[in-house]
Protein backbone atom coordinates (compact mmCIF):
# COMPACT_ATOMS: atom_id res chain seq x y z
CA UNK A 1 0.00 0.00 0.00
CA UNK A 2 1.32 3.46 -0.89
CA UNK A 3 2.19 6.06 1.76
CA UNK A 4 -0.88 8.19 2.58
CA UNK A 5 -0.89 11.83 1.44
CA UNK A 6 -1.22 14.81 3.76
CA UNK A 7 -4.51 16.56 3.02
CA UNK A 8 -5.03 20.28 3.59
CA UNK A 9 -8.57 20.90 4.84
CA UNK A 10 -9.80 24.37 3.91
CA UNK A 11 -11.88 26.17 6.55
CA UNK A 12 -15.52 27.00 5.90
CA UNK A 13 -16.71 30.57 6.22
CA UNK A 14 -17.90 31.56 9.68
CA UNK A 15 -17.30 28.12 11.22
CA UNK A 16 -14.66 26.69 13.56
CA UNK A 17 -15.20 23.22 12.03
CA UNK A 18 -15.99 21.67 8.65
CA UNK A 19 -19.55 20.48 8.01
CA UNK A 20 -20.37 18.43 4.91
CA UNK A 21 -23.79 16.93 4.20
CA UNK A 22 -23.44 15.48 0.73
CA UNK A 23 -22.57 12.50 -1.46
CA UNK A 24 -19.22 11.02 -0.47
CA UNK A 25 -16.23 11.71 -2.70
CA UNK A 26 -15.04 8.19 -3.50
CA UNK A 27 -12.25 9.23 -5.88
CA UNK A 28 -9.67 10.67 -3.47
CA UNK A 29 -6.38 9.09 -2.46
CA UNK A 30 -5.53 7.45 0.85
CA UNK A 31 -4.76 10.44 3.08
CA UNK A 32 -4.53 11.91 6.57
CA UNK A 33 -5.00 15.34 8.14
CA UNK A 34 -4.71 16.97 11.58
CA UNK A 35 -8.50 17.22 11.88
CA UNK A 36 -10.55 14.52 13.57
CA UNK A 37 -13.35 13.25 11.32
CA UNK A 38 -16.83 12.16 12.38
CA UNK A 39 -18.62 10.24 9.62
CA UNK A 40 -22.30 9.25 9.64
CA UNK A 41 -23.17 6.92 6.76
CA UNK A 42 -26.75 7.78 5.75
CA UNK A 43 -27.23 6.10 2.36
CA UNK A 44 -25.66 3.25 0.41
CA UNK A 45 -22.57 1.16 1.07
CA UNK A 46 -18.92 2.15 0.80
CA UNK A 47 -15.59 0.44 1.30
CA UNK A 48 -12.82 2.07 3.27
CA UNK A 49 -9.08 1.77 3.77
CA UNK A 50 -8.99 2.62 7.45
CA UNK A 51 -5.62 2.67 9.19
CA UNK A 52 -4.04 -0.71 8.46
CA UNK A 53 -7.07 -2.56 7.11
CA UNK A 54 -10.18 -2.64 4.91
CA UNK A 55 -13.75 -2.06 6.10
CA UNK A 56 -17.25 -2.00 4.63
CA UNK A 57 -19.68 0.67 5.81
CA UNK A 58 -23.43 0.84 5.35
CA UNK A 59 -26.41 3.00 6.29
CA UNK A 60 -26.47 3.86 9.98
CA UNK A 61 -22.77 3.32 10.67
CA UNK A 62 -21.08 5.97 12.80
CA UNK A 63 -17.30 6.40 12.86
CA UNK A 64 -14.84 8.77 14.53
CA UNK A 65 -11.28 8.97 13.18
CA UNK A 66 -8.57 10.68 15.21
CA UNK A 67 -6.06 13.31 14.18
CA UNK A 68 -3.61 12.20 11.46
CA UNK A 69 -5.39 8.87 10.98
CA UNK A 70 -4.86 7.47 7.44
CA UNK A 71 -8.13 6.70 5.66
CA UNK A 72 -10.07 6.86 2.41
CA UNK A 73 -13.61 5.92 1.35
CA UNK A 74 -13.96 3.96 -1.87
CA UNK A 75 -16.64 2.49 -4.12
CA UNK A 76 -18.29 -0.73 -2.98
CA UNK A 77 -18.38 -2.68 -6.30
CA UNK A 78 -21.27 -4.92 -5.27
CA UNK A 79 -23.48 -2.00 -4.21
CA UNK A 80 -22.57 0.01 -7.31
CA UNK A 81 -23.53 -2.93 -9.52
CA UNK A 82 -26.84 -3.51 -7.72
CA UNK A 83 -27.86 0.17 -7.41
CA UNK A 84 -25.83 2.21 -9.92
CA UNK A 85 -28.19 5.17 -9.64
CA UNK A 86 -27.66 5.60 -5.88
CA UNK A 87 -24.69 7.60 -4.63
CA UNK A 88 -23.49 6.82 -1.09
CA UNK A 89 -24.34 9.84 1.01
CA UNK A 90 -23.70 11.04 4.52
CA UNK A 91 -22.53 13.65 6.96
CA UNK A 92 -18.86 14.44 7.63
CA UNK A 93 -17.68 16.79 10.39
CA UNK A 94 -13.97 17.66 10.61
CA UNK A 95 -12.34 19.61 13.43
CA UNK A 96 -8.98 19.95 15.16
CA UNK A 97 -8.53 18.93 18.78
CA UNK A 98 -8.19 22.62 19.72
CA UNK A 99 -10.95 23.97 17.44
CA UNK A 100 -12.42 25.88 20.39
CA UNK A 101 -9.10 27.13 21.74
CA UNK A 102 -5.66 25.91 22.72
CA UNK A 103 -6.74 25.09 26.28
CA UNK A 104 -10.16 23.68 25.31
CA UNK A 105 -9.34 20.11 26.33
CA UNK A 106 -7.66 21.27 29.53
CA UNK A 107 -10.96 22.38 31.05
CA UNK A 108 -12.11 19.93 33.74
CA UNK A 109 -15.50 19.57 32.06
CA UNK A 110 -13.79 18.36 28.89
CA UNK A 111 -12.02 15.39 30.46
CA UNK A 112 -14.32 12.79 28.93
CA UNK A 113 -14.09 14.38 25.46
CA UNK A 114 -10.28 14.48 25.72
CA UNK A 115 -10.42 10.75 26.44
CA UNK A 116 -12.63 10.23 23.39
CA UNK A 117 -10.13 12.06 21.18
CA UNK A 118 -7.34 9.88 22.53
CA UNK A 119 -9.23 6.65 21.77
CA UNK A 120 -10.09 7.94 18.30
CA UNK A 121 -6.41 7.78 17.32
CA UNK A 122 -7.07 4.10 16.64
CA UNK A 123 -10.37 4.83 14.91
CA UNK A 124 -13.75 4.12 16.54
CA UNK A 125 -16.98 2.62 15.25
CA UNK A 126 -19.92 3.04 17.63
CA UNK A 127 -22.56 0.39 18.23
CA UNK A 128 -24.04 1.21 21.66
CA UNK A 129 -27.50 2.37 22.69
CA UNK A 130 -26.52 6.04 22.57
CA UNK A 131 -25.73 5.75 18.85
CA UNK A 132 -29.40 6.16 17.95
CA UNK A 133 -29.57 9.41 19.92
CA UNK A 134 -26.50 10.67 18.06
CA UNK A 135 -27.96 9.70 14.68
CA UNK A 136 -31.12 11.70 15.41
CA UNK A 137 -29.03 14.68 16.47
CA UNK A 138 -26.84 14.55 13.38
CA UNK A 139 -29.83 14.28 11.04
CA UNK A 140 -31.18 17.55 12.46
CA UNK A 141 -27.89 19.45 12.12
CA UNK A 142 -28.16 20.50 8.43
CA UNK A 143 -31.22 22.62 9.25
CA UNK A 144 -29.59 24.40 12.22
CA UNK A 145 -27.86 27.77 12.27
CA UNK A 146 -24.07 27.64 12.58
CA UNK A 147 -24.23 28.54 16.28
CA UNK A 148 -26.65 25.72 16.96
CA UNK A 149 -24.56 23.34 14.84
CA UNK A 150 -21.68 24.00 17.23
CA UNK A 151 -23.84 23.30 20.27
CA UNK A 152 -25.12 20.12 18.62
CA UNK A 153 -21.56 18.98 17.82
CA UNK A 154 -20.49 19.43 21.44
CA UNK A 155 -23.53 17.48 22.63
CA UNK A 156 -22.72 14.72 20.12
CA UNK A 157 -19.12 14.48 21.32
CA UNK A 158 -20.24 14.32 24.93
CA UNK A 159 -22.67 11.48 24.19
CA UNK A 160 -20.01 9.55 22.29
CA UNK A 161 -17.46 10.17 25.05
CA UNK A 162 -19.79 8.49 27.54
CA UNK A 163 -20.74 5.64 25.19
CA UNK A 164 -19.17 2.31 26.14
CA UNK A 165 -20.33 0.50 23.03
CA UNK A 166 -17.66 0.91 20.38
CA UNK A 167 -15.05 -1.08 18.46
CA UNK A 168 -11.54 0.00 17.57
CA UNK A 169 -10.82 0.06 13.84
CA UNK A 170 -7.11 -0.79 14.19
CA UNK A 171 -4.95 -3.09 16.31
CA UNK A 172 -3.57 -1.91 19.63
CA UNK A 173 -0.04 -1.65 18.24
CA UNK A 174 -1.04 0.38 15.17
CA UNK A 175 1.17 3.44 14.63
CA UNK A 176 1.56 5.84 11.73
CA UNK A 177 4.49 8.31 11.71
CA UNK A 178 3.17 11.47 10.08
CA UNK A 179 5.72 13.94 11.49
CA UNK A 180 8.05 14.39 8.49
CA UNK A 181 5.43 15.27 5.88
CA UNK A 182 3.31 17.18 8.36
CA UNK A 183 6.08 19.65 9.24
CA UNK A 184 6.56 20.72 5.61
CA UNK A 185 2.83 21.03 4.94
CA UNK A 186 2.36 22.87 8.24
CA UNK A 187 4.94 25.46 7.18
CA UNK A 188 3.18 25.89 3.83
CA UNK A 189 -0.19 26.21 5.50
CA UNK A 190 1.03 28.72 8.08
CA UNK A 191 2.68 30.87 5.40
CA UNK A 192 -0.45 30.95 3.25
CA UNK A 193 -2.76 31.87 6.12
CA UNK A 194 -0.38 34.61 7.24
CA UNK A 195 0.03 36.15 3.76
CA UNK A 196 -3.02 35.22 1.66
CA UNK A 197 -4.16 38.87 1.51
CA UNK A 198 -0.80 39.82 -0.04
CA UNK A 199 0.69 38.87 -3.37
CA UNK A 200 1.91 35.24 -3.09
CA UNK A 201 3.80 33.45 -5.84
CA UNK A 202 4.63 29.78 -6.26
CA UNK A 203 8.28 30.76 -5.90
CA UNK A 204 7.58 32.30 -2.47
CA UNK A 205 5.93 29.14 -1.15
CA UNK A 206 8.52 26.85 -2.77
CA UNK A 207 11.19 28.68 -0.77
CA UNK A 208 9.19 28.11 2.44
CA UNK A 209 9.05 24.40 1.57
CA UNK A 210 12.78 24.42 0.67
CA UNK A 211 12.05 23.02 -2.79
CA UNK A 212 12.41 24.08 -6.39
CA UNK A 213 9.25 25.44 -8.01
CA UNK A 214 8.84 22.35 -10.19
CA UNK A 215 9.35 19.96 -7.29
CA UNK A 216 7.00 21.99 -5.09
CA UNK A 217 4.19 21.99 -7.67
CA UNK A 218 4.50 18.23 -8.11
CA UNK A 219 4.67 17.68 -4.34
CA UNK A 220 1.71 19.93 -3.54
CA UNK A 221 -0.52 18.37 -6.22
CA UNK A 222 0.34 14.85 -5.04
CA UNK A 223 -0.53 15.70 -1.45
CA UNK A 224 -3.67 17.78 -1.94
CA UNK A 225 -5.01 16.66 -5.37
CA UNK A 226 -5.22 20.32 -6.41
CA UNK A 227 -2.74 22.89 -7.68
CA UNK A 228 -1.47 25.64 -5.40
CA UNK A 229 -3.44 28.42 -7.11
CA UNK A 230 -6.69 26.58 -6.49
CA UNK A 231 -5.83 26.13 -2.81
CA UNK A 232 -4.88 29.80 -2.42
CA UNK A 233 -8.12 30.90 -4.07
CA UNK A 234 -10.14 28.65 -1.75
CA UNK A 235 -8.46 30.23 1.30
CA UNK A 236 -9.12 33.74 -0.03
CA UNK A 237 -12.75 32.97 -0.88
CA UNK A 238 -13.34 31.53 2.61
CA UNK A 239 -12.10 34.83 4.07
CA UNK A 240 -14.21 36.83 1.61
CA UNK A 241 -17.27 34.89 2.79
CA UNK A 242 -16.61 36.04 6.35
CA UNK A 243 -16.31 39.64 5.18
CA UNK A 244 -19.53 39.46 3.17
CA UNK A 245 -21.41 38.51 6.32
CA UNK A 246 -20.39 41.78 7.97
CA UNK A 247 -22.93 44.63 7.68
CA UNK A 248 -21.93 47.30 5.19
CA UNK A 249 -19.05 45.35 3.62
CA UNK A 250 -19.24 45.63 -0.16
CA UNK A 251 -18.35 42.93 -2.68
CA UNK A 252 -15.54 45.12 -3.99
CA UNK A 253 -14.09 45.54 -0.51
CA UNK A 254 -14.30 41.78 0.12
CA UNK A 255 -12.50 41.18 -3.17
CA UNK A 256 -9.46 43.31 -2.45
CA UNK A 257 -9.32 42.65 1.31
CA UNK A 258 -9.10 38.90 0.67
CA UNK A 259 -6.13 39.22 -1.68
CA UNK A 260 -7.64 39.41 -5.17
CA UNK A 261 -6.62 42.27 -7.46
CA UNK A 262 -9.34 41.82 -10.10
CA UNK A 263 -13.06 42.04 -9.37
CA UNK A 264 -14.00 40.00 -12.44
CA UNK A 265 -11.56 37.22 -11.51
CA UNK A 266 -12.83 37.30 -7.92
CA UNK A 267 -16.43 36.90 -9.11
CA UNK A 268 -15.51 33.96 -11.37
CA UNK A 269 -13.54 32.18 -8.66
CA UNK A 270 -16.21 32.84 -6.04
CA UNK A 271 -18.93 31.31 -8.20
CA UNK A 272 -16.75 28.33 -9.14
CA UNK A 273 -15.88 27.54 -5.51
CA UNK A 274 -19.08 28.52 -3.70
CA UNK A 275 -21.57 27.75 -6.53
CA UNK A 276 -23.07 31.20 -5.85
CA UNK A 277 -22.19 34.75 -6.82
CA UNK A 278 -20.84 36.94 -3.98
CA UNK A 279 -24.16 38.78 -3.79
CA UNK A 280 -26.06 35.51 -3.91
CA UNK A 281 -23.92 34.17 -1.09
CA UNK A 282 -24.64 37.25 1.02
CA UNK A 283 -28.38 36.80 0.54
CA UNK A 284 -28.11 33.09 1.37
CA UNK A 285 -26.07 33.80 4.51
CA UNK A 286 -28.60 36.38 5.71
CA UNK A 287 -31.44 33.85 5.51
CA UNK A 288 -29.38 30.90 6.80
CA UNK A 289 -28.06 32.56 9.94
CA UNK A 290 -30.53 35.22 11.06
CA UNK A 291 -29.53 34.54 14.64
CA UNK A 292 -29.28 31.78 17.20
Amino acid sequence: MHTPSYRLINPQANRSFIFKWEAFDLTTRWHYHPELELIYFMQGKTNGVIGDGFREFQEGDLVLLGANFPHVLQVNPEFEKEQPEVRPFGLIIQFTEDFLGKDFLQKPEMKSIAGLFGRARRGLQFRGAATEEVRNQLERMPQLSDSRKLMSLLQTLLILAEEAGYDYLTNQDYYFDYSRDEERMWKINQYVYAHFADKITVADVARVANMSETAFCRYFKSRTLKNFTRFLNEVRIAYACKLLQKPGFSVTEACFESGFNSLSYFNRQFKEIMKLSPQGYRQWADTKNPGI
